[in-house]
């Protein structure tokens, strides 16, 4: 009798839905609660994995096109990253090599994850939406008063539970735009659209305010500006101007730290022959050793043999310059160049394929404002290293699966 009662709640409807509420509650509080959430993800992935394996048992699997371009390249990315850690699991820098190797497992669990996520989609209620894009506001505010807790009490950069400031400006980002991409499916009443459209652009830009990420700054407001236009047409070309205008209204009112780092810009630009000991200095400089520093072999090289080449070049061509031979053992702060570096040539394609993969997509099923969480990350990762770090790996994977769960069944054909 028990197993009478317990077959009908082991639906794949109702695993589909407990995943997807799992999920949202992990990414929602990523920022603010340590270690759980990872764990959460972990657990959904052990899910996915049982429900896929019982799936093909029982010859009901689903095969997904969407499903099987988006989930390839994440596995691909994922094999290559823990091959890569495993033949120089001796190398000197090996929090380097670890990163990657924990990186890679959760590339992989994702794969499965994304291929269930959108390949099932037809499982997600609306009842389910509804509860997930609450669930991300909600996170999204306690992020905001986790922030203003930690820069009242440092006055610095917040980073909350990462490592750098610049990190997190983009984690916040994948964060608030999936809550947008869910508002836009579940709210029906375009006032409501709008009024949440512009309540998340005010959080996502004062959490980047608290970041004072110059890229981050100048890249989002375009980003909203696109969503905007590619999601409310409708609303007519007036309410974009007065979109624009408030936004050059908020920049104008940004605090005068970041106005400082932004008008710094053009200043380290042109002294960088003189001087590049500066942040954008040491960008430079990092950059430039790092494309000298490239193995172009299959898998790459250590970080040992990267830091090598690169300290040399530093030191015969950079001037020594004292940041960016600190730094260039941990990262590039390039993302492709990062992983050209170290993982070579098989690291890069996968890491190209997989954007390719997701923009395409997205565009394939109408989904344009979906398209834009590939295309920020793509941007962010031209000035950072951006899949470095278990922990951004597993929320921008999060947030990558839940956006594109919501694409549409068949794609929108011209008569």
């Amino acid at each position: 009798m028990q197993t009478l009662r317990l077959k009908p709640l082991l639906t794949e409807n109702n695993v589909y839905q407990l995943c997807f509420l799992l999920l949202t509650m992990a990414f929602a509080f990523s920022l603010v609660i340590p270690a759980y959430p990872k764990k959460t993800f972990y657990l959904v992935g052990y899910l996915t994995l049982f429900f896929l394996l019982a799936q093909g048992i029982k010859r009901k699997f689903v095969l997904d096109k969407s499903a099987l371009i988006v989930a390839i390249p994440i596995l691909l990315l994922g094999l290559v990253r823990v091959i890569w850690s495993r033949i120089y699991a001796d190398a000197y820098f090996n929090d380097v090599v670890d990163n990657y190797f924990q990186g890679g497992k959760l590339f992989i669990i994702s794969a499965f994850v994304s291929y269930f996520f959108i390949a099932w989609r037809h499982c997600l209620s609306e009842k389910i939406l509804r509860i997930s894009v609450c669930l991300l506001i909600f996170g999204l505010l306690l992020t905001l008063g986790a922030a203003f807790y930690e820069h009242a009490q440092t006055q610095q950069r917040i980073r909350l539970l990462t490592d750098s400031a610049g990190t997190v400006s983009y984690l916040i980002t994948a964060l608030a735009l999936t809550a947008l991409f869910i508002v836009n499916k579940v709210i029906v009443r375009r006032l409501n659209q709008i009024l949440l459209f512009t309540a998340i652009f005010v959080v996502n830009m004062l959490l980047m305010f608290l970041t004072e990420s110059r890229a981050a700054v100048l890249v989002l407001p375009v980003l909203y500006l696109l969503c905007f236009y590619l999601v409310h047409r409708w609303a007519g070309k007036y309410s974009l101007v007065i979109l624009v205008l408030l936004i050059a209204g908020g920049l104008f009112l940004m605090p005068s730290s970041i106005m400082h780092r932004l008008d710094n810009i053009q200043n380290e630009i042109d002294s960088y022959q003189k001087n590049n000991d500066t942040s954008i200095g040491a960008r430079f400089s990092i950059w430039k050793s790092g494309y000298h520093s490239v193995s172009w072999s299959l898998l790459g090289q250590s970080p040992d043999d990267r830091t090598d080449k690169a300290r040399a070049y530093i030191k015969a061509n950079e001037r020594a310059n004292p940041e960016a031979y600190k730094n260039v053992m941990y990262h590039l702060h390039d993302d492709l160049l990062e992983t050209l570096s170290l993982q070579g040539i098989a690291g890069a394609v996968t890491l190209v394929i997989f954007y390719v993969g997701l923009i395409m997509v997205a565009i394939r099923r109408r989904a344009l404002d979906v398209a834009l969480l590939p295309v920020s990350i793509f941007i962010f990762g031209l000035t950072d290293t951006v899949w470095i770090q278990s922990s951004s790996v597993f929320i921008l994977m999060a947030s990558i699966i839940m956006s594109y769960a919501l694409i549409q069944r068949k794609p929108i054909t011209s008569k």
